[in-house]
């Protein structure tokens, strides 16, 4: 099916209480196993697009790699931007079919953080782009105290003053170990996600998913978590099994018998997940739900 607007996607998982998974994909092995796990559990799923991935392709190229598999597909899957950090960012996202993208300046005053997230809101909007807007501390592998977690009242203002329509806070989530980091194991502030979310009335979206305990997660979504970055676990399975068969065969090996190993290693790890967010077997209901409120 064609690519589904995360506006969408996220009502349907807030309303029915489970996330959906969006697996950070910096080639076409892991957009192809992020797609082919869904099918197989029967899932919704995003593939997010990170920036850093522009160095060596573009964001047209993983886009176009994403909305061709998706077509084939019969589960719904969605496009979004991880982690942009300039509004250019954020416009060459949606000029590559992105439905919603991040512009994240948590580690700014909430002043400055504010106001480059309305210059964001105000050129995606018009679009129907969803914007996230991130809000607190979360170092990368490290355990959040108290004073690192979303503020309550910020986060109110700054959904109020640039109308951003999804939260990305600090709530004990871990980032992964993208730059070789030891990740801590979360440890999820879940009425802290729940406050959040009332008094946002946004759908949450946790990033650091990866080694978060399954009754976390679950806790997590019941209390508003309705999207979750995923990464450190995925790309960790990818990389192991690539080492291996690569070590095994030093004197020369078609590199194509080394990325399908790899990406099913990859694809097992999102199955997992899949079950952990409650979004297996939830694709079907949501295609229903999609053709009954058209």
């Amino acid at each position: 099916m064609p690519i589904v607007s995360l506006d969408r996607l996220l009502k349907h998982a807030s309303d029915n209480t489970y996330a959906v998974g969006a697996f950070v994909s910096m080639n076409i092995e892991i957009i192809q196993a992020a797609i082919r796990a869904a099918e197989k559990k029967n899932s919704p799923v995003v593939i997010r697009i990170h920036p850093d991935s522009r160095q060596i392709t573009s964001f047209e190229t993983l886009t176009t790699v994403a909305k061709q598999l998706a077509s084939q597909s019969s589960v719904p899957v969605g496009l979004s931007l991880d982690h942009g950090e300039t509004l250019g960012d954020t416009v060459d996202a949606i000029r590559a079919g992105c439905t919603s993208v991040m512009l994240d300046a948590a580690e700014e005053p909430l002043e400055e953080n504010i106001r480059r997230v309305k210059q964001v809101v105000d050129a995606a909007t018009p679009l129907g782009v969803l914007v996230e807007a991130a809000i607190g501390h979360m170092e990368h592998g490290a355990v959040q105290g108290e004073d690192d977690l979303a503020n309550i009242e910020e986060a109110v203002r700054l959904v109020r003053e640039t109308g951003a329509t999804i939260l990305a806070p600090a709530i004990g989530n871990v980032h992964g170990s993208a730059h070789g980091e030891t990740k801590a194991t979360p440890n999820l502030a879940i009425d802290r996600i729940r406050q959040l979310r009332e008094a946002t009335g946004i759908p949450i979206c946790m990033h650091g998913g990866s080694g978060t305990p399954r009754e976390q997660m679950r806790a997590a979504t019941e209390a508003g978590v309705a999207l979750v970055i995923l990464f450190t676990d995925i790309i960790t399975a990818y990389n192991t099994e690539l080492k291996r068969v690569l070590d095994a065969n030093r004197i020369g090996i078609a590199i194509i018998d080394a990325l399908v190993p790899a990406q099913h290693a990859a694809q097992a790890v999102i199955e997992e997940k899949m079950d952990d967010l409650g979004s297996a077997g939830k694709a079907s209901a949501f295609t229903e739900w999609a053709r009954q409120t058209a």
